[in-house]
């Protein structure tokens, strides 16, 4: 009888499972139809790549404007040097081909990322397929797949050295600093770590990254060391600012340049405020769903980026049986950030300008919106710390 119980119970759970995938390739349909449109995959920076390796310095040619290397879609190449070479395999192939490929890369990464976590963290499966359907139908994950952004392959290499301790995974990790709006974070916790030897060891990627890039393009080394700056900064304009800091820009007088550096001093000085708690957890995990929360309420992000929650909705699970509060805290907030947060603030703006109101109050309110929902993520990271600090024995 507990045999045939068993059996029953594991044959639900494939039923369950086949329903779920079966639901989560059907709404996947569209995602592939508009990765393969016209305009699908605009953001993957494959012709600042192909230009590279014509021995066109892309950094100078959008610097300067000359055309040497033209722009293609949204392509702007802000991204570090190493990030150029390292997708040198994709200029070989036509662009179909090549965001074909690099769209199943990052179908793959996001499951590894997922498993990973998973499997380090001790989640049981039904959690796993869980999280899986979860992630893979989101508005977030689809719009980051449909954009061909790197906010996937970042986080995939962010997170390594919380899975994983090898020199290998923190040389490895160093490939997140490519895109720095977001792998920033992992070097000041490293910083602020004293952890010396992973700094080290994470930089070689940047440091043959430009080495080779100088070398290929003809570009002396020293002028091409900061160019991914300047040209992060000329086109800081072309950012879209729904991050906490942004407001600061309307009681300054100020342009685009000064702006850059208004957002930036105050996201860093909160961020070595909070990276000086995070390195007080134990839980590699609850670390880094906590770094990501802080770098997605710090930095620059479209909606996109808020692929970076998946720790944090990992995380959630692992509270289940110790702590449903912030069971409930995380698997909400997850859920909202990975569907809904983007939806409500064009909602809202929606309704108020159905109400004919005021042009210049409607154009407040949508500034203010995603601030709202920046400050929404710091009080969550803040309520995880918060949690952490009071009842540690709890917890873990």
């Amino acid at each position: 009888m507990i045999i045939f119980d068993k059996i029953q119970k594991n044959f639900l759970f494939e039923i369950i499972i086949i329903i779920f995938f079966s639901i989560l390739i059907i709404s996947f349909k569209s995602t592939i139809v508009e990765v393969f449109s016209e305009g699908g995959s605009s953001d993957f920076h494959l012709y600042p790549a192909k230009c590279a390796f014509k021995g066109i310095n892309h950094y100078t040619s959008y610097l300067s404007r000359d055309g040497k290397c033209p722009f293609f879609m949204s392509q702007f190449g802000e991204y570090a040097q190493g990030y150029y070479i390292l997708i040198y395999p994709f200029t070989i192939f036509e662009w179909k081909t090549s965001k074909a490929i690099w769209f199943l890369l990052n179908i793959i990464l996001i499951f590894l990322i997922i498993y990973f976590l998973c499997k380090k963290f001790r989640i049981n499966r039904i959690y796993f397929f869980f999280l899986i359907f979860l992630v893979f139908s989101s508005i977030v994950t689809k719009t980051t797949l449909i954009m061909g952004q790197q906010a996937i392959f970042t986080l995939f290499f962010l997170a390594l050295p919380f899975i994983f301790k090898s020199k290998l995974s923190y040389i490895l990790s160093g490939i997140s600093y490519f895109k720095y709006s977001i792998g920033y974070g992992l070097f000041i916790y490293y910083l602020i770590s004293k952890k010396h030897k992973n700094i080290f060891f994470s930089l070689i990627p940047c440091f043959l990254g430009w080495i080779v890039y100088s070398f290929i393009t003809n570009t002396n080394i020293l002028e091409n060391l900061f160019q991914p700056i300047e040209l992060t900064i000329k086109n800081s304009s072309t950012i879209n600012q729904q991050f906490l800091f942004s407001s600061l820009k309307f009681f300054f007088k100020s342009n685009e340049h000064s702006n850059f550096f208004l957002i930036f001093i105050p996201s860093i000085l909160l961020n070595f405020f909070i990276i000086k708690k995070i390195i007080l957890i134990d839980n590699d995990l609850q670390k880094l769903a906590c770094l990501c929360m802080l770098i997605l309420v710090s930095t620059p992000h479209y909606p996109h980026d808020y692929i970076l929650i998946i720790p944090l909705v990992v995380y959630a699970f692992k509270c289940y049986s110790k702590n449903i509060t912030l069971f409930r805290v995380n698997l909400i907030g997850g859920i909202y950030f990975l569907n809904f947060y983007r939806a409500t603030e064009i909602y809202f703006s929606k309704i108020l300008t159905f109400l004919n109101l005021n042009t210049n109050f409607i154009n407040i309110i949508s500034l203010i919106l995603p601030n709202l929902n920046s400050l929404l993520l710091l009080i969550m990271l803040m309520l995880n710390l918060k949690i952490f600090h009071k009842d540690l024995k709890n917890i873990y």
